[in-house]
């Protein structure tokens, strides 16, 4: 099944036809299907470029693309296959809320897990369906460039108004917003932050998805520019990380089989050097900061296991996993360390802390779907079978997987959209991909 075009939907050519000559049936389809892109992209600005901004109308009207979704639906295999491991996901959770409920677990742990881990990532799941059945993946990685720009334009407002009227003045992007500017380093607080790690991820690897040499290099050097003035390590290295995973998996694509490497040097490595030079200059002209000192501080981070804290953090989880046995101790339960001093429960090591809650059986029915869909890329990658827009999306895909251990993105109901939209993509992709050959 291909997300290219809904055979079931009205034609374009029947957009432009009077209200008169469509059927009330076609109307509806019409009125639901407009509603329901206008609903989503609303939806995407919400949780892309104001993250936790706006958690109450974001849920609204992630339910309200969830229910204009649900007419259009289509299960095909893929799609079910995908619903099967998001119902033994479901079972867990429901097990050991339960155990958690039995040891203590507070009514709004149990509320948020709820949310988070059943009825979030179902409404995702079906949302996302039907954006690329509507849309196909390309036109929604167009609208991932127009939301990255937005991204970008977001945080130079952040540290314009914070330097110019101070933290009041951002407090709707962050509360206790903060900016730390140092001896060449930059560090903000932002919740766009997240959802660029998933954007520079999957734009670095596959630049050639903007079409428009201008808008392509704009974007890389305001992405580049975003990561090296946050501070944070996740989203600086999904530059390199999604550029040189990009690199790699270039020849294996459908759309550039036989490529020298040559070619592909220079075709990957021209954007990357332009857009780094151009966000160089601009800092050199306007900031402080020192790429090398950057640099430095993420190196030294990383050496030190992401910091002191986390790394009690870790000593702290994994003597409760010995202290369970590895079965799970249950959700919304806590270890004697606490990060999150209103959600003690919640914890930056996402796995880890999966592990000590759920046990060792309970962490693989949760990490299924994903070691799947990473099996499957990497397949279609060996037979020189995958699309660049699946290159796109597998390379943000691991970028917001490893950032899961810096902090809990996927456990907000508002970041769930970069680890959905890849999985649905090639679940329903995967079979026709297979049979295609290489162009």
């Amino acid at each position: 099944m291909s997300y290219a075009h809904d055979p079931s939907s009205t034609s374009s050519a029947d957009l432009f036809l009077p209200p008169a000559a469509l059927s009330g049936a076609g109307r509806y389809r019409i009125t639901v299907g407009h509603m329901f892109l206008g609903t989503a992209f609303l939806l995407l600005f919400l949780a892309v470029v104001i993250p936790n901004s706006l958690p109450v109308p974001t849920a609204v009207v992630m339910g309200l693309a969830f229910l204009l979704a649900l007419p259009g639906l289509r299960i095909g295999n893929g799609f079910r296959n995908l619903l099967a491991m998001y119902a033994c996901t479901v079972i867990v959770t429901i097990a050991y809320l339960v155990v958690g409920g039995m040891h203590d677990a507070p009514l709004l742990a149990i509320a948020q897990v709820t949310a988070i881990y059943i009825l979030s990532p179902l409404a995702w799941t079906v949302i996302a369906e039907a954006l690329l059945r509507r849309l196909g993946a390309e036109k929604l990685i167009g609208w991932f460039v127009l939301l990255s720009l937005l991204c970008a334009v977001s945080v130079a407002l952040f540290f314009y108004l914070y330097f110019s009227r101070g933290a009041a003045a951002v407090a709707f992007f962050f509360q206790g917003a903060n900016i730390n500017q140092n001896e060449g380093f930059s560090g903000a607080t932002m919740h766009v932050y997240g959802s660029l790690i998933f954007l520079c991820g999957g734009f670095f690897s596959s630049p050639e998805l903007i079409r428009r040499r201008l808008l392509r290099l704009t974007l890389l050097a305001a992405l580049l520019i975003c990561a090296l003035t946050s501070g944070r390590s996740a989203l600086i290295l999904s530059v390199p990380m999604g550029w040189l995973l990009g690199m790699m998996l270039a020849s294996r694509t459908t759309e550039s089989p036989h490529r020298s490497p040559l070619i592909r040097i220079i075709r990957y490595g021209l954007p990357m050097v332009v857009a780094t030079v151009a966000a160089l200059a601009l800092l050199q002209a306007y900031t402080k900061i020192d790429l090398s000192t950057v640099l430095n501080v993420v190196t030294d981070k990383l050496a030190s296991g992401g910091g002191m804290a986390r790394v009690q953090m870790g000593h702290s989880l994994f003597a409760g996993v010995l202290d369970n046995g590895g079965l799970g101790s249950g959700q919304g339960v806590g270890v004697p360390y606490v990060s999150d001093p209103i959600h003690p429960w919640r914890y930056e090591l996402v796995w880890l802390a999966t592990l000590y809650r759920v046990g060792i059986l309970g962490t693989v029915i949760y990490a299924l779907p994903f070691v799947l869909y990473i099996l499957m890329a990497l397949r279609l990658a060996l037979i020189r079978r995958l699309p660049t827009r699946h290159k796109f999306m597998f390379c943000g895909l691991v970028c917001a997987l490893l950032a899961t251990n810096t902090n809990p993105y996927i456990e907000a109901f508002a970041f769930q959209w970069m680890y959905v939209v890849p999985l649905v993509a090639l679940f329903i992709e995967y079979p026709e991909c297979l049979r295609k050959a290489p162009e």
